[in-house]
């Protein structure tokens, strides 16, 4: 455990490496995360050298940390939970475009696909949540397009579930809200074994119902 918080981007990337998941190799480039433990709180140091993204500001690749951190910036702004970032930064060197982003851990937060001792109230309860935070973000033209069980995080404080939504390097826009909904919709549907199609409804209609 370091016993003093990093300040640079040299001493992010240089935190003694426990990899919670194995890189990612891309092309010519890969990315992965690491957890560490400074003065007593957890960090997730997210590492990657030419892991980019291209777009029409960007033809010549950037990191796809700086498109997680706007994506991060875009969802505080609305009002959707989601991990803090205490660092970001990129740099060019010889080895090739390196990104960190570094966030703190969501403290009490467990993965969708955990939540299986539920009883029929809370798994409405939550249903409920989780469709009017996603509505939230659709009715934005925001699709979070890796929207697996593993990327919706839930705290429960008493009988109330906070939600909070990870892993947002794949985030964007669309034109039409409604094409968002249609694939993050889809694709948790196919991914979940948490609700009954019954449920699965009153998550559509909390969904669809104004902010």
């Amino acid at each position: 455990m370091l016993t003093q918080t990093p300040q640079s981007f040299d001493d992010w990337w240089n935190v003694p490496e426990t990899w919670i998941e194995t890189p990612n190799q891309r092309r010519n480039g890969w990315s992965g995360m690491i957890r560490a433990t400074i003065e007593g709180q957890t960090f997730f140091i997210k590492k990657q050298c030419n892991h980019l993204y291209r777009s029409c500001q960007h033809p010549f690749g950037q990191p796809t940390v700086n498109r997680e951190f706007e994506n991060i910036t875009t969802l505080t702004r609305i009002g959707v939970c989601v991990p803090e970032p205490v660092f970001h930064g990129t740099r060019k060197t010889d080895d090739g475009y390196q990104g960190l982003l570094v966030t703190r851990e969501l403290s009490g937060f467990s993965a969708l696909g955990d939540q299986t001792n539920l009883d029929p109230t809370q798994r409405e309860t939550l249903a409920r949540e989780i469709g009017r935070v996603l509505g939230l973000v659709h009715k934005h033209g925001l699709q979070h397009s890796c929207l697996y069980d593993k990327h919706i995080m839930i705290r429960w404080q008493n009988a109330t579930p906070e939600i909070a939504l990870i892993d947002l390097e794949k985030m964007r826009r669309r034109i039409l809200p409604r094409q968002a909904a249609k694939h993050d919709l889809e694709q948790l549907h196919r991914r979940q074994s948490i609700w009954s199609e019954q449920e699965w409804r009153i998550l559509e209609q909390a969904h669809r119902a104004p902010c």
